[in-house]
């Protein structure tokens, strides 16, 4: 064997929580020294088992220093307790005990704790203040009732429930348990208090929703153990868990000092009450910010519905080297993408997730299938969805609603089997999505066998969603009485949403006294909705009922009622360009109208007949209104900024038009141009002169 020079006394540094049992200079012998040295070296299994049979024979396992590097150094924590069960005597001190309860709760091996602190008991070996602190710690978060309560026991027993590790300890243990009173006793009895016992017990508080009692004790609380974090958890319990902003502002405003966090609290608490203004001006003044204050200002935007404003802020993160787009971050952002149509954007942030290994879990998974299933890009959604190593109920919900909204029936039912199969429960978001594609497709007879079934086959009782795909189903194919009759029957109170459903299948057949009727209903459940309004206009136009559709316009203008423009908008180049009706505030305006004439030209367009029939006195104002549609500008300005056979995406703000409908038709087939539009409703893919819904839509 090697020799060590001798050093007769190795120096340690004094534990902060001793009460003087553990010595803070040990005298070693050579041998002692030499083998502490050693099992400080990281050893390797077979030196560990020539040193630990060493410490045996020499008997130098029962010294407290040399047991407790042992007990750290083992390859596992089981084996660790098993050298803890051979031992003949117990220590002398509790030291290598503490030593291996304090690496196993750091170390989140809760349970071994447990066992540690069982053996301790077991052996009878007294405890110090480090004792119990780690014990209880892992007792709390593994709910050990029966634990916690033994080291309170074992605590008051030894006169230590006033050492502070020990009672903050105990207060969070019954915090946890819900014992909100006990806790209050602990911290009250406590005689000398630091500002991490006030801390915890107002948190604690907070846990418990019990704010009242925070609160107070926060106005209890000397000055000079008020820091920082005391002001923050005011400031969260006011905005997360009370919602009272002006409160928690009142508060924030008071704060002597401020960090990061008392600043993203605020943000989030604005998020929370849809305050996007606020929530802005906050993080515009915040002095330094870090990922959170990012996320946060993102979330919020894309909660509201600012869904370009969550992607304008995620480009200006990109410009700050310091701050790193996040899991949580990429999550927030790509629902956005979907919503606004940026594939080049949402492309480009799956590539990031990729090169930065960020992990691809459910979550990212049904946000990437969403996000490329409303960019109308289903062949990138199909491979996410593939690709995912682990399916959930939410993920298979996602993607039968992805393939609905592009009317792929066939491919629904395909993925539905297959979740049916690998023993996935479907739920109410499944079902709407299985019961749209019937109705996109007019598979009648399947969707009315699935929605009556699903309570007996599924355990799903029908929802008002569900009863207002059966209404569009049933008023599509034409059954009009029937789905009036289901709507007056359903258990539920009817929202206006499935009215509306039934009226505009009114239009599309024509049947203009059930539409009066619901329409009727329709103005009175929503008097200041444009789109009841102009749908009845619309089908007495196609009735040739002039004085009708006018009277309806006039409503409209005594109400002071505005109708809701139609909006398109296409990505190029990684940004998304935005279309009004009439729309000539674009830079391009003289090219894109250009262009537009000449397409309409080219494919010798005449204004849809069912839409042309309203002329009075050679008006040319609603003679050109057809052709300076929302999505023609869309589309011309997608044709002269793309190269030939690039496919133009287009997303609408409304249903798109029969007239839009048959012009994207044309265009297909006239520039070899894939043509995806996605309107309120559906997905709609042009192509050779075809689209994807079979004109029914």
């Amino acid at each position: 064997m090697a020799c060590i020079p001798p050093v007769p006394v190795l120096s340690l540094p004094a534990n902060p929580n001793s009460n003087g049992n553990t010595p803070e200079t040990l005298t070693l012998t050579t041998t002692e020294q030499w083998l502490v040295s050693s099992l400080s070296s990281s050893p390797t299994a077979v030196n560990l088992g020539a040193l630990h049979a060493l410490s045996l024979k020499t008997g130098l396992c029962r010294r407290d220093i040399v047991l407790s590097h042992l007990l750290l150094h083992f390859p596992s924590p089981s084996s660790s307790l098993l050298l803890l069960r051979s031992l003949c005597s117990p220590p002398d001190s509790p030291f290598p005990f503490n030593s291996l309860l304090s690496f196993f709760s750091r170390s989140s091996f809760h349970l071994h704790t447990l066992e540690t602190y069982s053996i301790l008991r077991s052996l009878s070996v007294p405890i110090d203040p480090s004792t119990l602190p780690p014990l209880l710690r892992s007792a709390t978060l593994t709910s050990c009732i029966a634990a916690g309560f033994d080291a309170h026991a074992l605590a008051f027993k030894t006169g230590l429930t006033d050492h502070l590790p020990i009672a903050t300890a105990l207060i969070r243990f019954y915090f946890a348990l819900g014992r909100p009173a006990l806790s209050r006793c602990i911290f009250d009895r406590c005689r000398n208090r630091d500002s991490v016992l006030w801390n915890t017990t107002i948190v604690g508080f907070i846990r418990c929703h019990e704010f009242d009692g925070a609160r107070q004790l926060f106005d209890e609380m000397p000055p000079i153990d008020q820091n920082i974090a005391s002001w923050n958890s005011m400031v969260d319990m006011y905005c997360n868990k009370m919602g009272d902003v002006e409160m928690a502002r009142k508060v924030f405003d008071e704060m002597p000092k401020r960090d990061v966090v008392s600043w993203n609290a605020m943000i989030s608490g604005y998020a929370r009450v849809s305050d996007c203004n606020s929530a802005r001006e906050l993080f515009d003044n915040m002095p330094e910010r870090d990922v959170l204050s990012w996320n946060a200002l993102i979330a919020c935007y894309v909660q509201n519905g600012f869904f370009a404003e969550a992607l304008q802020l995620f480009r200006e993160m990109q410009g700050f080297d310091e701050v790193m787009p996040n899991k949580v971050t990429v999550t927030a952002v790509l629902p956005a993408c979907g919503h606004l149509g940026a594939l080049d954007l949402g492309r480009w942030i799956h590539g990031y997730i990729k090169r930065q290994c960020i992990a691809i879990d459910l979550q990212m998974s049904t946000a990437l299938i969403d996000m490329y299933g409303r960019c109308g890009c289903i062949e990138d959604a199909r491979k996410v969805f593939n690709q995912a190593r682990k399916k959930d109920t939410f993920l298979f919900s996602t993607m039968i609603e992805v393939l609905s909204m592009h009317g792929m029936a066939d491919e629904v039912f395909s993925v539905f089997n297959y979740m049916i199969n690998e023993g996935i429960e479907p739920n109410d978001i499944t079902m709407v999505g299985l019961l749209k594609a019937c109705a996109h497709q007019g598979l009648v007879e399947e969707g009315l066998r699935w929605f009556n079934t699903m309570e007996e086959e599924l355990g799903l009782s029908p929802k008002l969603e569900h009863y207002g795909c059966i209404v569009d189903l049933i008023g599509r194919a034409g059954k009009l009485n029937e789905a009036y009759e289901l709507i007056l029957n359903m258990p539920m109170e009817p929202s206006p949403v499935l009215w509306s459903s039934l009226l505009n299948a009114c239009k599309v057949h024509g049947d203009v006294e059930l539409a009066e009727k619901v329409g009727r209903h329709l103005i009175e459940l929503e008097p200041e909705s444009c789109g009841n309004f102009v749908l009845m206009s619309n089908i007495y136009l196609t009735k040739r009922r002039w004085k009708d559709a006018d009277s309806m316009r006039n409503l409209m203008k005594e109400k002071e009622i505005a109708k809701k423009p139609g909006c398109s908008s296409v990505e190029v180049r990684n940004r998304i360009y935005e279309f009004f009706a009439g729309d000539r505030n674009h830079p391009q305006c003289r090219e894109i109208y250009e262009m537009l004439y000449w397409v309409a030209a080219r494919l010798r367009y005449k204004p849809w007949r069912s839409w042309d029939l309203h002329e009075k006195g050679g008006d040319m104002k609603h003679k050109h209104a057809l052709i300076h549609h929302s999505e023609k500008l869309a589309l011309a300005f997608g044709l002269i900024s793309t190269e030939e056979g690039t496919t133009i995406r287009i997303i609408k703000n409304l249903r798109i038009c029969e007239d839009c409908h048959l012009f994207m038709k044309l265009a297909s087939a006239c520039f070899g141009r894939k043509v995806i539009v996605r309107d309120c409703h559906r997905f709609h893919h042009f192509i050779d002169g075809s689209c994807s819904c079979l004109d029914y839509w």
